[in-house]
């Protein structure tokens, strides 16, 4: 079954704030064949502050960018059920959890999307509630 979009984790929103031009061009490729694509607010904020804070890079406009697309979005934390579920996720990722993780996995459950990762190792030992994960191929291998 082909997945209707995917939720961008760390590893693929670290990269895009790097300037990864094949990685955003694959990007825009999917939004043009109507896959969603959901840019997490933690996975943001994460990014941000791995990135020492500065936005020397063109992070916020390469990352906005992406959620922006006809069918990209930002997603946000609404209210008080989001960041119950939010937390609850968490702690289901036990010892491992970060919270940037807790938010696309939340994100991905509720929307019916596949979480996209440049690095499916770092979610496989994860209890998921279900979620897919689909790693984008390394070119270079």
């Amino acid at each position: 079954m082909t997945p209707r979009g995917y939720v961008l984790d760390t590893t693929v929103v670290s990269e895009i704030a790097r300037g990864d031009l094949p990685l955003i061009t694959m990007l825009f490729e999917l939004d043009e064949h109507g896959m969603q694509l959901v840019v997490p607010a933690l996975v943001v904020a994460a990014v941000a502050a791995e990135m020492g804070g500065s936005d020397e890079s063109g992070f916020l406009p390469a990352v906005r960018g992406i959620a922006r697309l006809d069918h990209g979005a930002y997603g946000a934390l609404g209210g008080f059920d989001d960041a119950l579920e939010l937390g609850q996720a968490a702690a289901r990722l036990s010892d491992k959890r970060s919270w940037e993780d807790a938010h696309t996995m939340v994100l991905a459950r509720r929307d019916g999307v596949d979480i996209l990762t440049l690095d499916a190792g770092r979610w496989s030992e994860l209890e998921l509630d279900g979620v897919q994960v689909a790693e984008i191929a390394d070119p270079d291998e």
